[in-house]
């Protein structure tokens, strides 16, 4: 199984999930980062895109050459997986809209609505945005008006963070202290929690892990893109 993880910045590399497509799937990663990404899929069995601290809608080069990519293997129905920033862009890619919500979460979250209870959590959540979809994309998981998973034909996009191990939280809890105190945490918090969901809920990450992939990889009936700009 061939691999092309986008990398959008140092701090946020695929950990956990790419734990688990070595270790369960057999994968070989491809890691590209906006300066060497491709301007169109290859021959990977997977595109997994993941988080930034820059908004879709900032529109810049890479994020505009990022969005053409990601349209380009959803239009040859290939698999995606978007997490966070990766699936804002999933959502704009296929005319949804993407917006700063007016807060920001991080910690430790369960979702109050989902359509299975393997997307419930709680899953790390980390991001400040909020997305809307086409009608005909599947919402997966919501919580406080927030879509937090989603599917439209094999893209499959989350909000959350189910890749982020103790070192990521670590470096990003350091690089957004005001985003913790925002949400009424210290860091000794998130990395107690992180130690207990990351170490205690490894099933349930391995089946969320699991349904991801099934839901990307089972080719489903072709919805037509909106024609928005690339």
């Amino acid at each position: 199984m061939k691999v092309l993880v986008l990398e959008n910045f140092a701090a946020g590399p695929i950990g956990l999930f790419g734990d688990y497509l070595e270790r369960r799937r057999g994968a070989r990663l491809r890691v590209a980062t906006p300066e060497t990404m491709p301007e169109q899929p290859g021959d990977e069995d997977l595109l997994v895109v993941l988080g930034s601290p820059n908004g879709v809608y900032e529109e810049l080069p890479w994020i505009v050459r990022q969005r053409a990519l990601v349209r380009q293997a959803i239009e040859a129905g290939r698999p995606v997986v978007g997490i966070c920033f990766g699936a804002q862009l999933i959502a704009s890619a296929i005319g949804g809209t993407v917006a700063p919500m007016g807060r920001r979460f991080c910690g430790w979250i369960a979702s109050a609505e989902v359509v299975d209870p393997v997307w419930r959590g709680p899953w790390a959540r980390w991001h400040g945005d909020h997305l809307t979809l086409p009608e005909d994309a599947e919402v997966l998981a919501r919580d406080q008006g927030t879509i937090q998973a989603f599917q439209y034909r094999q893209a499959v996009g989350v909000q959350f963070h189910p890749e982020a191990n103790e070192a990521i939280l670590t470096d990003w809890s350091h690089a957004t202290p005001d985003q913790l105190t925002e949400n009424g945490l210290t860091f000794e918090q998130v990395i107690a929690d992180t130690r207990a969901n990351v170490h205690g809920r490894a099933a349930a990450r391995e089946a969320l892990f699991d349904e991801m992939l099934r839901r990307c990889m089972v080719p489903v009936a072709a919805r037509p893109l909106l024609n928005i700009a690339s």
